[in-house]
C-alpha cells in the first residue's frame, strides 16, 4: 500500500501540473466522479478512500469537481456491469450533469 500512495501523490503533483499548464492556455477544467455501483464501488470505497483521492485531487489542482454522490439526480443511476451506464441512463445522467458543468464554468 506505500507503493501506491507514493505513486498515487506523484500522480497529484503530475496532473497539478498538467492543470496549470492548460490554465495558462485559457483552458477550464472540472473533474467528474461519474457513478460506479456493486462490487466495483465497493472495492474502489475501500482501496481508494474519497477523502485520500477525489478530495485530494480537487485540494491540490484546486480545479472544481462534480462527483456523482454529492447530488441525488445523479447518484441513483446503476451500472448493470458496475462501471458503465445503460446508453438510455447515460443520456439521462448528461442532461442532469450538464446543469452542474454550466454551475462550475
Amino acid at each position: 500500500m506505500a507503493q501506491f500512495k507514493i505513486a498515487f501523490d506523484q500522480r497529484l503533483k503530475d496532473t497539478a501540473v498538467a492543470v496549470d499548464k492548460l490554465r495558462l492556455r485559457g483552458g477550464k477544467i472540472v473533474f467528474v466522479r461519474f457513478p460506479c455501483s456493486g462490487p466495483l464501488k465497493e472495492l474502489e470505497d475501500k482501496i481508494t478512500p474519497r477523502a485520500q483521492t477525489w478530495d485530494a485531487l480537487l485540494a491540490v489542482t484546486k480545479v472544481p469537481g462534480i462527483h456523482f454522490e454529492d447530488h441525488p439526480e445523479l447518484a441513483t443511476f446503476v451500472c448493470p456491469e458496475y462501471s458503465h451506464l445503460k446508453p438510455d441512463d447515460a443520456t439521462l445522467f448528461t442532461r442532469r450533469l450538464v446543469l452542474y458543468l454550466q454551475a462550475s464554468l
